[in-house]
């Protein structure tokens, strides 16, 4: 009986001892929420997320591929939470051949991408602002759109969603 009281004793020693040495061992290297300092992470700048997320081919995305601005859209304030209004407006009309332009009035990049949610098929291939920094804008064309209604959303925050309207 002796024999087992002193095994059990000297397992938990040990055990006490193994646990304060893992902790002098990671507690430096254990992530702290809301801390983002780290050997390995690189902070980004606008720059360095546009060169790369390249405009896809085609899209019309930017510069002067595209028609006069025939509505505008703005991403709103808070708008990658998700339940918080997005778009502003949700909806948007334009005629056929005018372009679209966007505002990121948020503290993180977004997209305007075509499709109901990445999963759809089309989804990128009709329409795509590529990402918009915060604070910058974009343009997209709808000269090959047929008129009709477009679903959209944001690729990064698929929950952030909208339709456009083509006359």
């Amino acid at each position: 009986m002796w024999v087992g009281r002193t095994a059990m004793l000297t397992l938990f020693i040990l055990a006490g001892i193994t646990g304060v040495v893992v902790y002098i061992i990671f507690h430096d290297v254990a992530p702290v929420p809301g801390v983002m300092s780290s050997l390995y992470r690189k902070n980004l700048t606008p720059q360095d997320i546009a060169s790369a997320n390249p405009p896809a081919a085609g899209s019309g995305s930017t510069g002067a591929s595209t028609g006069p601005v025939g509505a505008s859209v703005t991403i709103l304030t808070g708008a990658s939470t998700q339940g918080n209004p997005a778009y502003a407006p949700d909806t948007v009309t334009v005629k056929k051949g005018d372009a679209v332009g966007v505002i990121n009035k948020d503290s993180v990049p977004h997209t305007i991408t075509n499709g109901k949610d990445p999963s759809d098929p089309t989804s990128g291939k009709l329409f795509d602002t590529s990402i918009i920094s915060p604070a910058a804008s974009a343009q997209f064309a709808t000269t090959k759109l047929a008129a009709g209604n477009y679903p959209f959303h944001c690729s990064i925050h698929p929950y952030m969603t909208g339709t456009l309207k083509v006359q």
